[in-house]
């Protein structure tokens, strides 16, 4: 993708259909050539003349039947950098998710090769029905980004989740989409991620845990399927939305990470250690639920596996192991510099989880990176920079490994 972008927009037929207007024109403001299709429910809620004045380009609506230009339009389309489709209606949704090519929009999606953003718009009960839920998460199985749609007043009346995105949120979802589609320094690579915090059971009810939400690892999941990799997320007690592409592994004990990562770990080209494990787990677990007649309770614990010297030892050549520390207090770089040698990592990412503004359940980090051969400052951003960037340095050192130089970013 070179110069000015293109990016095709899809506005199906929602009362929502008028914020694309505006989206269009945002879109412009950042810099994009846009590019209108229209399904005909769309065209009784805003007339293709309105696209047309504003995009400059012919605006292509219709069915396949009737269509003169379908080959045309569907070839135009994969040429296109990024395909929006906004407002996403649940019929749409529908067609999308099972394959349904019944006008030249939803063809247009069945030919598109590229980054597909989908923005989705309806009454709050269409959009919590489960059948909706289902068709969402398949289009994110299929690697389309939904952008969530907002809570308010809906054209209905009702209150509720339901309402399309804000334009200025989507451009800047389509932003981020056109920056990280530029890399591929990750293509025809198996990568594997641990995030969240495990929670070791104490009795049927109670366990031991920790405040890990998980968002460092998804987003580096999601920024790994953008350069091309193919990614498993290794996760434990997670509560965010699914990372599109991404295979993604339920493992809500240490017991049970240590037991995917060691199998997946034949197949892996990089591993990302980024979970919260627990240290230790109870050595007696009780079937029911302890009661509260002792004064005292005494619970024995016994360590969980190391899983990062279990990597160590099983390691093939050629696999790049990257460790997280989550240290409290800034001495904790010490100890990571150790753990870098002591557990031979290739890399480890420091944060210091004392700080509220950065670290566990806040969407902000400030990492220092660190290698063998030196240490990288990543100042306070949100989490899904800081993902991008520990991914550049990432790429740069396996791929120097392999005798392919990639310039510096």
């Amino acid at each position: 993708m070179t110069g000015q972008p293109t990016v095709l927009l899809g506005v199906t037929g929602g009362i929502a259909a008028y914020k694309s207007a505006e989206l269009l024109r945002g879109l412009q403001k950042a810099g994009m050539d846009v590019r209108v299709i229209m399904t005909d429910a769309a065209t009784r809620f805003v007339a293709p003349l309105t696209f047309e004045t504003l995009s400059g380009h012919a605006v292509h609506t219709g069915d396949l039947l009737r269509a003169d230009s379908t080959i045309a339009h569907i070839e135009e389309g994969n040429a296109a950098d990024l395909f929006v489709i906004a407002p996403l209606t649940a019929n749409t949704l529908a067609k999308m998710a099972n394959g349904l090519a019944d006008n030249l929009l939803t063809a247009t999606y069945l030919a598109y090769s590229g980054t597909v953003v989908a923005a989705p718009s309806m009454n709050t009960n269409m959009w919590n029905h489960p059948a909706t839920q289902r068709n969402v998460a398949t289009l994110r199985e299929q690697g389309v980004f939904v952008v969530e749609p907002g809570a308010g007043e809906l054209a209905c009346g009702v209150y509720g989740s339901g309402r399309m995105a804000e334009p200025d949120s989507i451009v800047a979802e389509v932003k981020h989409r056109l920056q990280v589609v530029r890399k591929t320094d990750l293509r025809g690579m198996r990568v594997a991620i641990t995030a969240g915090g495990t929670r070791e059971p104490i009795d049927a009810v109670r366990y031991m845990g920790n405040r890990s939400s998980g968002k460092m690892g998804v987003a580096l999941a999601r920024a790994a399927f953008d350069r091309g990799a193919s990614v498993d997320l290794i996760k434990a007690n997670i509560d965010l939305p699914r990372a599109p592409g991404v295979r993604e592994h339920d493992t809500p004990t240490a017991r049970a990470m240590y037991r995917k990562v060691m199998d997946l770990l034949p197949d892996i080209d990089i591993l990302f250690m980024a979970a919260a494990v627990a240290d230790y787990q109870a050595i007696d677990t009780a079937a029911g639920k302890m009661g509260k007649s002792q004064d005292h309770l005494s619970v024995r614990l016994e360590p969980t596996a190391d899983i990062l010297c279990e990597v160590a030892t099983e390691r093939r050549d050629g696999q790049f192991i990257v460790g997280f520390a989550a240290e409290f207090g800034p001495e904790g770089l010490s100890r990571s510099r150790e753990k870098l040698k002591r557990k031979n990592l290739d890399m480890i990412v420091f944060n210091d989880i004392s700080r509220s503004d950065i670290g566990f359940n806040s969407d902000y980090n400030e990492v220092i990176i660190l290698t063998p051969g030196g240490e990288s400052k990543v100042g306070r951003a949100p989490k899904e920079t800081v993902a991008e960037i520990i991914l550049d340095h990432t790429a740069r050192e396996v791929r120097a490994r392999r005798g392919e130089f990639l310039p510096v970013t």
